[in-house]
């Protein structure tokens, strides 16, 4: 794929993007094209000279197009995460089996600034002094799409993108999150005055995929959104996670916290597509169950895998995952578990039962959460996730002290099988450790997110929680980066990079504090206990 930076005055423009072919991907089409962008005749709308830019943001957090949703996380998040793993023998010595491949890993990077970096910036520029509501949006969804690319990456080009330079240095990740806080401040405040100044207004409603323009359910969305960050850096920087955190449950709009705050793209103001994941598992039958998905929903029977995977034809009623990096040869995994996902089903963005689990560990390190404990926060964001995926809670779930996870074993490879490793039950112990309860709120937010492998992934590496199968080292190509039982920990930075922005690169490299491997750690990753 390839990014081009070029000054043109103020305005820095990721101009190509082309995706690399791979002999293993299904779809070989142009990504120059981008059909979201104003046309002339839009601009000319009612606030279109502005609002069109929006949709275009929305649709590429999470790809709707499925050949690039592939790329940007299904090649690697999704698998790493411990979700979800191919049956196609054509992936052979790629991610998967810890071999980095340049052309899959650009992807996350380009779509990160044509479409969210670079529409941010045409917003920021059009925008007139009535209009700073739509620039407040328009931080909300940079922030939330920006710091998934920065999690899978680490240091960025961030505060000097639309500088006129020869070359765009890289801000270090702490930095990066220390200006995600002051945005997120700078849109809470702005939304929040609209709202109270202008009560039932909604100028956005023309442009918005997700919340119908409806401003009091984007400052939920963005008082979540920090929570999440302010968690992320709990072990890099606890006071400055305490302090984000205690900020987000205390602003009075309030946290996503029911079924209806969810966020999903919706097919709304003309927008329709199908949904990646079910192209990628049926169409193309790239992706199915991950084997520690079997594992961790098998060992605690949970309804919920039903609503996730569809049963093995290789036994009636029962689930099959497949490890990441097994070795697969013809079609021995075509009948183990695909996805159960619609084409309609909506591309999923950010759950309401996120939100407890968020405050459940804060509440278990201390922090002011509001009203509630640990337990029940971590109850609530259960009781919650059953009802966003639609599944009846089966009596004494919440109570189970015996279950835990499930030995994997592969019908087609004894050598992949492996014991349950994820060791914790359901049921609150207040007598147990700090560890054993992360684990417990980990394992579970775990469940409840899927099929998000960005934020999944994130959280193994942070915590080392749950517990998930790794690939086998004899399965392991990467040529000793990885070391035998260790997991990808970034993806090296996007390979046209090197080409185009290279003394940016290494400011990023500098700002990394390490090779610009997969193995490198990134900046908020320091819990000794984490992957």
């Amino acid at each position: 794929m390839k990014t081009t930076y070029k000054n043109k005055g103020l305005l820095l423009i990721g101009a190509t993007c082309l995706i690399l072919i791979s002999a293993c991907t299904k779809e070989f089409k142009d990504f120059n094209t981008d059909p979201s962008k104003v046309t002339q005749t839009q601009a000319q709308g009612d606030l279109q000279y502005i609002g069109s830019f929006f949709p275009d943001m929305e649709q590429n957090i999470v790809s709707d197009v499925d050949y690039v949703y592939q790329y940007q996380q299904s090649l690697n998040a999704d698998a790493f995460s411990g979700y979800e793993m191919s049956p196609d023998p054509g992936f052979g010595n790629c991610n998967y089996n810890y071999t980095m491949v340049p052309g899959w890993n650009q992807t996350t990077f380009d779509l990160g600034y044509q479409h969210i970096m670079n529409n941010w910036l045409q917003i920021k520029t059009k925008a007139r002094p009535q209009d700073q509501h739509f620039v407040a949006l328009a931080l909300i969804l940079k922030v939330e799409a920006m710091h998934r690319i920065s999690d899978v990456y680490g240091p960025l080009p961030y505060s000097k993108f639309g500088s006129a330079s020869f070359f765009v240095p890289y801000d270090s990740q702490q930095a990066i999150y220390t200006r995600f806080f002051s945005e997120l401040d700078t849109a809470v405040n702005t939304l929040t005055t609209f709202v109270k100044t202008y009560p039932g207004s909604a100028p956005f409603l023309p442009f918005d995929l997700v919340y119908k323009g409806n401003y009091t359910q984007w400052i939920k969305f963005a008082n979540t959104l920090r929570l999440r960050l302010a968690m992320r850096i709990a072990y890099a920087d606890p006071a400055m996670a305490k302090l984000q955190a205690e900020k987000a449950v205390a602003d009075p709009n309030g946290l996503l916290s029911a079924v209806g705050d969810d966020a999903y793209l919706n097919m709304v103001n003309g927008v329709t597509y199908q949904n990646s994941l079910w192209n990628i598992t049926n169409a193309y039958g790239d992706i199915s169950m991950g084997a520690s998905m079997e594992s961790i929903m098998d060992g605690y029977n949970d309804p919920r895998e039903g609503a996730y995977f569809l049963p093995s034809t290789a036994g009636a009623g029962t689930y099959k995952g497949i490890r990441i990096g097994s070795t697969i040869n013809g079609s021995q995994y075509a009948n183990f578990s695909l996805l159960n996902v619609q084409a309609t089903t909506p591309m999923q963005i950010m759950l309401a039962s996120e939100s407890y689990f968020l405050r459940a560990e804060g509440a278990l390190r201390g922090w002011n959460m509001g009203s509630g404990t640990a337990q029940s926060f971590y109850e609530a964001g259960i009781t919650l996730s059953f009802q966003e995926k639609g599944v009846a809670m089966p009596a004494g779930y919440l109570t189970n002290n015996t279950s835990v996870a499930a030995p994997y074993v592969d019908p087609t490879n004894a050598l992949e099988n492996s014991p349950g490793l994820n060791n914790i039950t359901i049921a609150w112990d207040p007598t147990a450790t700090f560890e054993q309860s992360l684990q417990r709120i980990i394992t579970q937010k775990w469940i409840a997110i899927y099929p998000d492998g960005e934020e999944a992934w994130a959280e193994v590496r942070r915590t080392g929680y749950p517990k998930i199968l790794n690939v086998l080292p004899a399965n392991n190509t990467s040529g000793g980066i990885i070391k035998p039982g260790a997991f990808v920990e970034r993806l090296p930075f996007a390979a046209d990079e090197d080409q185009n922005n290279p003394k940016g690169v290494a400011t990023g490299v500098t700002a990394l504090g390490g090779p610009d491997n997969a193995a490198t750690k990134l900046w908020w990753d320091t819990n000794p206990n984490g992957e």
